[in-house]
């Protein structure tokens, strides 16, 4: 599996690119913040491991870029350990918040913890309905086998109402799951990614066959094979 690690420091960069080669995993490695939306693009890192100082960005902030990439572990490395940081880093998505110095068995430990959290968060196959395929290993959605390109929000989505398949799940519930920040309850930017979702996947919102909406309670996926 591939990690990106993301340091300004390169000593910390080069112990944690042996800790990762020693550990089996595939190192890679950036000390410029400027470089990471372009590795995740290329690269298809399976979790990411980033510095919270880095220099001209808040590692907050970019963990908010990163994950509206691609939906995976970012696990925060710092050598601040104050609670009101790592309280923030977990609001905004981080799946973990490691304090330096750390050794090598704590972040192996730690990249296989979350990875396993991950893996058992998602269906262990593919879910398949009419023309409509997820396969969630490879994240990945295809139409009457051609691929449907989706940003990562209207992945979330669409993953977690296919998981739920058969279930209305809740504006509450969504909200909860799929938003990192407060919206107060504003479900417009949900309605929109819906709306765009039902685009791409051709789907009529008068008569669906994918995507069902619960006047005032939510959102609703069709039982698929598994």
């Amino acid at each position: 599996m591939r990690v990106l690690a993301v340091d300004d420091d390169p000593q910390a960069l080069k112990y944690i690119r042996d800790i990762l080669s020693q550990s089996g995993y595939a190192p890679i490695v950036t000390g410029d913040p400027e470089d990471v939306l372009r590795l995740m693009e290329e690269e298809r890192p399976h979790l990411v491991l980033l510095d919270l100082m880095l220099p001209e960005t808040d590692g907050i902030e970019l963990m908010k870029d990163i994950l509206d990439k691609a939906d995976m572990p970012v696990i925060f490395l710092s050598a601040y350990g104050r609670e009101e940081l790592i309280a923030r880093a977990f609001d905004m998505g981080a799946v973990d918040y490691v304090v330096k110095p750390f050794s090598p068995t704590e972040l192996a430990a730690r990249i296989r913890a979350a990875l396993r959290r991950q893996a058992a968060s998602e269906p262990s196959e593919p879910y398949t309905f009419g023309e409509l395929t997820i396969d969630y290993a490879n994240r990945s959605v295809t139409l009457a086998g051609r691929s449907v390109q989706l940003v990562a929000m209207e992945y979330r989505m669409l993953a977690e109402l296919s998981a739920n398949a058969g279930r209305v799940l809740t504006y509450e519930h969504l909200l909860d799951r799929l938003w990192r920040e407060k919206t107060n309850d504003d479900v417009r930017p949900m309605r929109t990614i819906v709306s765009k979702l039902r685009r791409k996947l051709g789907d009529d919102s008068g008569n669906p066959t994918y995507i069902f909406t619960e006047a005032r309670i939510g959102y609703r996926m069709p039982k698929g094979r598994r």
